[in-house]
């Protein structure tokens, strides 16, 4: 399937091809976000159910001018760059297609400017906190490139319907596989690790110390123990989602998230957090390295296809 990528505080429609703003929830790493979602039960293909012991050496890395948290098993995920190849690839099939049948309004996939924000465990970039809040400003006002132009034509609709069934295979061969998207044996992996390192006295001392810090500042934590944010930031956010723009409302925003990306900093969370999870992803990436480079090569096989695919219909 064609994937779009859109930026932090936005979420794709891949009907449409634009992206559209979402202020529900806070952005989160793909691995990362399935791991509260999974159950704690959840047995991964080759392993043991019993914890495995975690390895110290692994560390988060903390890209700040990226806004990237980087864990251990990123490195069998698909990067930004081979997300965007392997959707321009997907898109110009399905171009062709529609060409084929007179439609010409499928404008080019866009790229994603950047790899979007990382928040796993909350805001922790003061900086950006401070000029942005949650969610920074989205232009809605023009459609970004990738859009279906014509998209309210009910033959173009139909037009899109017959391609999908028609080329839908030869899209899929130059797209990144709907199980790597979803996590596969990574997710699994990622969601095992999650587990067994909130489960840790060092995870909950952790938040105990972070929670500490907004009430100090007037906030109330949120007693979800997978929730990184305050009781005040998600009534802000869902009243910005059902209203329109309001300054006082914004300016309320960016004091709100101030206070939780330095309480965030100053306990440094998420450097500690992240590393609990490196710890104990590190051993599950040696117990299944073989099964994992298989699910990398796999991606390899489809970008390496989506970037012929490309060369020959310059």
């Amino acid at each position: 399937p064609d994937l779009l990528i859109c930026s932090v505080g936005t979420v794709p429609s891949l009907r449409t091809g634009r992206c559209r703003l979402d202020t529900k929830v806070h952005r989160m790493k793909k691995l990362m976000a399935l791991a509260p979602m999974i159950a704690a039960t959840l047995l991964v293909t080759g392993c043991s159910s019993a914890d495995p012991v975690p390895d110290t050496a692994a560390k988060a890395q903390l890209d700040r001018a990226r806004g990237q948290v980087v864990l251990p098993l990123e490195e069998y995920q698909a990067t930004v760059d081979e997300l965007n190849v392997t959707q321009r690839a997907s898109q110009s099939v399905l171009r062709e297609c529609l060409n084929g049948r007179g439609h010409a309004g499928l404008a080019p996939a866009a790229d994603s400017t950047g790899p979007g924000l990382d928040r796993p465990y909350g805001l922790w970039l003061p900086e950006q906190a401070a000029q942005e809040g949650f969610i920074p400003a989205v232009d809605q006002s023009a459609p970004p490139p990738g859009e279906w132009s014509d998209e309210s034509d009910p033959s173009f609709n139909a037009a899109y319907d017959a391609c999908r069934g028609e080329v839908g295979a030869q899209m899929d061969a130059v797209s990144i596989p709907e199980a790597a998207l979803s996590g596969g044996l990574p997710g699994e992996l990622a969601t095992k690790a999650y587990n067994s390192a909130s489960a840790t006295d060092a995870w909950k001392t952790a938040r105990e110390e972070w929670t500490t810090c907004p009430r100090d500042h007037g906030l109330t934590p949120r007693d979800d123990e997978s929730a990184w944010t305050s009781a005040e930031a998600q009534q802000i956010l869902e009243a910005s989602e059902e209203g329109s723009a309001d300054p006082a409302r914004k300016k309320e925003e960016i004091r709100i998230a101030s206070i939780e990306a330095d309480c965030n900093e100053k306990t440094q969370l998420t450097q500690r957090l992240g590393d609990i999870e490196a710890s104990y992803q590190a051993p599950l990436i040696k117990q299944n390295e073989a099964a994992l480079q298989d699910v990398k090569a796999e991606t390899a096989k489809h970008v390496d296809a989506a970037r012929a695919y490309l060369a020959s219909h310059q």
